[in-house]
């Protein structure tokens, strides 16, 4: 085997592995339009953390399905989120998504809130193949209310 080929190989199998992440990406997104709180926690790393505006820091699922629960009780929670670069490092453990989001609910006033930012998250290969949110962080791109 030649250099050439190596390389050719480790492309290949860097560029499946953020495929995968992208894939699972998508599975997850599907899981939260569904509003299901212990499905969405489980594409978390078991000491998996999110980091959100106005929170303190969530770590373990229990913490991040009680918060997802709760975005969900929210009247006419909407979500959305698109990464536009996906990475794995070259160990193949640890991969990163970044993107957009956009999200709207009815707040206590009867008015719809919207927001929309940024994220990064920080995903985990597991033992069995699959990829896990390690940190989850999103930032507003809305200015901060006074």
């Amino acid at each position: 085997m030649n250099a050439g080929s190596t390389n050719t190989a480790a492309a290949r199998k860097k560029r499946d592995a953020e495929r995968a992440l992208l894939s699972t990406n998508s599975a997850w997104l599907k899981v939260y339009a569904a509003k299901d709180a212990r499905k969405a926690a489980a594409f978390y790393d078991t000491s998996g953390s999110m980091l959100v505006p106005n929170s303190r820091i969530l770590t373990g699922r229990k913490a991040i399905t009680k918060f997802i629960a709760g975005a969900f009780a929210l009247e006419k929670y909407e979500i959305k989120w698109r990464p536009n670069r996906a990475g794995v490092a070259r160990s193949g453990e640890l991969g990163y998504t970044s993107g957009t989001y956009t999200m709207r609910f009815t707040g206590s006033s009867g008015k719809r809130v919207p927001d929309k930012g940024k994220y990064l998250m920080v995903w985990k290969k597991q033992p069995d193949g699959e990829w896990k949110v390690l940190f989850d962080i999103s930032n507003s791109d809305l200015p901060q209310l006074r």
